[in-house]
């Protein structure tokens, strides 16, 4: 066996194993403390698999790759041949799970989710407490978490599943592979930002983690096209749906009111910050 060299992304180090055995080589992935290294088993595909594997840091998101993909049958991800992990996909999914289970992650998802359970269920109405203004329909300087705390309110189980899979994927992806710290900051720009935005257009009734959704989707997608190699990408498939969830909020195409602003300045924020992060040396 060769070495070839190692990816943080699990589904992209996939797609190139698919891409070079479709070109003849016979590559194989491996466990390592930090994503997963890529072996050759055929010795005499090992110059032009080495120049592919070049290639494909410089571009990991090219079409070739997703497409090779695309065309590989019965995909399997094999660690040292442990068939009964690959033959089981609760295991495959416990284990992307698990994967994306870092700390400040966790607070938040468990904080949206006891706000959720207990709206409605107490004496009080909790909305009141922490919607982006008090009853006076000022901003207070004298209460500044709520500039924060709309991101924390749902209003639908559609609402809240949809905003905590992706907090929950992507949050968990920026977390692993950058830092706690990293994550918090875009969390509280995103927030802060995407909230007054929306305050400005249409008042503070309204809540929801999708301005810091739309922000992870920029700032994935802005990482993995000008700085694949810190290992967090967005396919441009999941890029393409976001944009057009986005532009169906505008039509209310589920029949509710919806945050737009907050989505779209959302959606800017984490550009910038994700351009800003790409020119870091």
């Amino acid at each position: 066996m060769f070495y070839i060299g190692r990816v943080n992304n699990l589904r992209m180090a996939q797609a190139f194993i698919d891409y070079a055995n479709g070109l003849g080589a016979t590559c194989q992935l491996k466990e390592a403390d930090e994503g997963c290294e890529i072996w050759l088993l055929n010795g005499s595909k090992r110059l032009m698999t080495v120049k592919e594997f070049e290639l494909f840091l410089a571009t990991p998101n090219n079409n070739k790759y997703l497409a090779a993909s695309w065309a590989t049958p019965n995909q399997q991800i094999d660690f040292d041949n442990n068939n009964d992990h690959n033959k089981n996909p609760n295991r495959i999914l416990l284990a992307n799970i698990i994967s994306k289970s870092s700390v400040f992650v966790v607070i938040i998802f468990a904080v949206c989710m006891f706000i959720y359970f207990l709206n409605g269920r107490v004496s009080f109405d909790l909305f009141q407490y922490l919607k982006i203004t008090a009853d006076s329909q000022e901003l207070s300087v004298a209460q500044p978490w709520r500039l924060v705390t709309p991101a924390l309110i749902h209003f639908s189980t559609l609402h809240i599943t949809f905003n905590l899979i992706w907090w929950w994927q992507l949050g968990g992806l920026v977390e692993m592979k950058q830092s706690t710290f990293k994550l918090i900051t875009l969390f509280l720009l995103s927030a802060i930002i995407s909230n007054l935005a929306q305050y400005m257009a249409t008042g503070p009734n309204f809540g929801g983690l999708s301005g810091v959704v739309y922000a992870l989707f920029g700032y994935c997608w802005m990482l993995g096209k000008h700085k694949p190699s810190l290992g967090i990408s967005m396919p441009p498939a999941v890029f393409g749906f976001a944009l057009v969830w986005l532009v169906a909020g505008y039509f209310e195409v589920l029949g509710m009111n919806i945050a737009n602003t907050a989505h779209v300045v959302g959606l800017i924020v984490g550009c910038v910050l994700g351009w800003f992060e790409s020119k870091k040396n």
